[in-house]
C-alpha cells in the first residue's frame, strides 16, 4: 500500500506510535521479500492434508495478493502434479523448492530456479539422530549446493535447528555454502526458543560475515514469531518467511497478514501487498485447510473489529480522527467494525445499532433498551444477536426513522 503520511507514523487509514520512530531506535524502511511457506509448512501440520486444487488455489490467491515467493515439498503425495499445475498458471511469483535428489530435477525441469538446500545444523540432532560425523554432513551439503548450482538453480542455505546450534558452526556452514556458490543463508528456529533479540543478532553477523542474503524462518511455540521475523527486518534480513494464517508444524510460523500489517504501520514499509485482500485469503486458507483461526487471532480474526461500545469510537469519527479509534481502520484491509450490543453496550452502541437497520428510540426509550439488552446479554453470557436486538428494542418500541 503507498503511504503518504503526514508523520511517519500516520496515513489516512492508521495512526500507529510515534515512538516507534524515535530518532534512538528508528528503522530507516528497506525493501524485504515475503517469503510464503503456507504451502510447504502446512504439510508439515499434524491436522492438514492438501489436496492438488487446494494448493492451486492458495498459490492463486497468493499470486493475487502480491506474494512473489512461495515454496513447496517435493516428499509428499501429489507433488509434482500441484507443482506443474501452479508453474503451468505462469502465475507472478518464483516457485522455491526443495532439494530432494531424484525429484528437484524434475521440478528444475518444469522451470523452478531456487532451491533450498537443507543442512540440519543443531548439534544434538546431529549426535542423537543422524549420528553420522559433521564433516560428512557438511559435505553432503557441499555437494548439494554445488550440484543445484551446476543445475542452472539459485541456492538457498536452511539451517534447521540452527538457534541451537553455536554460532561458530553456523557460520562455517554459511561460508561453505557461499563457496559453492549459494546466494542466501536462513535462519531457523525450528523450536521457537530463541528471542528476537537473539535473531537479530544471527542476521546481523551472517550478514556481516559472509556476505550473503540472509533469510528467517521463525516458529511460534512462544507466540514470538512475527516478533521475531520483525526483528529480524530490523538487522537487515532480506526476506521473511511468512504462512497465512499462521499455517505450520506445531504452533505453527510468522503469520502473513500479521507481519504484512506489522510492517505497513509500524515500520513504514511498502510492502506491495492488497492488503484489501488479506481477509478473503485467509479466509481461503482456512477452507482449504479446514483450521479455523481463533477469535482473537490479530488483523483476520472475528474479533478483531468488534465493539460493543459505541461511545469513543463514534467521537473520534465526528473529529476527522478516525484511525485513532482503531490500530488501523478496518477498510485498510476490506472489513468493516462490528458492533454487537450486550452486557458492556452504551448507549451510543444502542443508537447506532438501530439506526443500521433504520430505527430509533426516544431518549427515555433508548435507555430501556439499553438495560434490557444488557441484562439479556449477561444472562446469555455473549453479547446479543441482531435478531435478539432488535425483538427487544421492537417489544419496548421503537420508530422508523425518516
Amino acid at each position: 500500500m503507498e503511504h503518504k503520511p503526514q508523520e511517519p507514523w500516520q496515513s489516512a487509514h492508521w495512526a500507529a506510535s510515534q515512538h516507534n520512530f524515535a530518532p534512538e531506535i528508528a528503522i530507516e524502511p528497506h525493501p524485504v521479500a515475503l517469503h510464503d511457506i503456507t504451502l510447504r509448512d502446512g504439510e508439515e501440520c499434524a491436522d492438514l492434508a492438501y489436496t492438488v486444487e487446494g494448493k492451486v488455489q492458495v498459490a492463486e490467491a497468493l499470486a493475487r495478493l502480491g506474494i512473489r515467493r512461495m515454496e513447496l515439498f517435493l516428499t509428499v503425495p501429489g507433488w509434482y502434479e500441484a507443482l506443474r499445475a501452479i508453474v503451468e498458471r505462469d502465475l507472478e511469483m518464483d516457485v522455491y523448492v526443495t532439494w530432494e535428489p531424484g525429484r528437484v530435477e524434475r521440478a528444475l525441469e518444469l522451470g523452478c530456479r531456487h532451491v533450498m538446500v537443507w543442512y540440519r545444523i543443531g548439534e544434538v540432532y546431529q549426535q542423537h539422530a543422524s549420528r553420522r560425523p559433521r564433516e560428512a554432513l557438511m559435505d553432503e551439503m557441499r555437494a548439494a549446493v554445488g550440484a543445484a548450482r551446476e543445475a542452472g538453480a539459485e541456492v538457498n542455505l536452511f539451517l534447521p535447528e540452527c538457534t541451537r546450534a553455536s554460532l561458530e558452526h553456523i557460520l562455517a556452514a554459511a561460508h561453505a555454502a557461499k563457496s559453492e556458490g549459494a546466494s542466501a543463508v536462513t535462519v531457523v528456529d525450528s523450536q521457537g526458543v530463541a528471542r528476537p533479540g537473539a535473531i537479530a543478532h544471527l542476521v546481523r553477523t551472517l550478514r556481516d560475515e559472509t556476505g550473503l542474503g540472509v533469510e528467517v524462518h521463525c516458529h511460534n511455540d512462544f507466540g514470538l514469531a512475527v516478533a521475531n521475523v520483525l526483528a529480524a527486518y530490523e538487522g537487515g534480513a532480506t526476506a521473511l518467511h511468512v504462512a497465512v494464517n499462521a499455517v505450520g508444524y506445531r504452533a505453527g510460523n510468522a503469520a502473513l497478514e500479521e507481519v504484512a500489517m506489522a510492517l505497513e504501520v509500524l515500520y513504514g514499509v511498502d510492502t506491495g501487498l492488497r492488503l484489501d485482500l488479506l481477509p478473503e485469503v485467509s479466509r481461503l486458507v482456512e477452507e482449504v485447510t479446514g483450521l479455523p483461526n481463533g477469535y482473537f487471532k490479530p488483523v483476520v480474526g472475528r474479533g478483531a473489529f468488534s465493539y460493543e461500545r459505541w461511545e469513543a469510537t463514534a467521537a473520534l469519527a465526528a473529529g476527522g480522527v478516525r484511525p485513532y479509534a482503531f490500530p488501523f481502520e478496518p477498510e485498510a484491509i476490506g472489513r468493516s467494525p462490528r458492533l454487537v450490543v450486550g452486557k458492556w453496550s452504551d448507549a451510543g452502541a444502542v443508537a447506532q445499532k438501530l439506526a443500521e437497520y433504520g430505527l430509533r428510540a426516544a431518549p427515555a426509550r433508548l435507555q430501556e433498551i439499553l438495560l434490557a439488552s444488557q441484562r439479556a446479554g449477561a444472562a446469555r453470557r455473549r453479547p446479543l444477536h441482531d435478531d435478539e436486538f432488535l425483538a427487544i428494542a421492537e417489544g419496548l418500541g421503537v420508530e422508523h426513522a425518516e
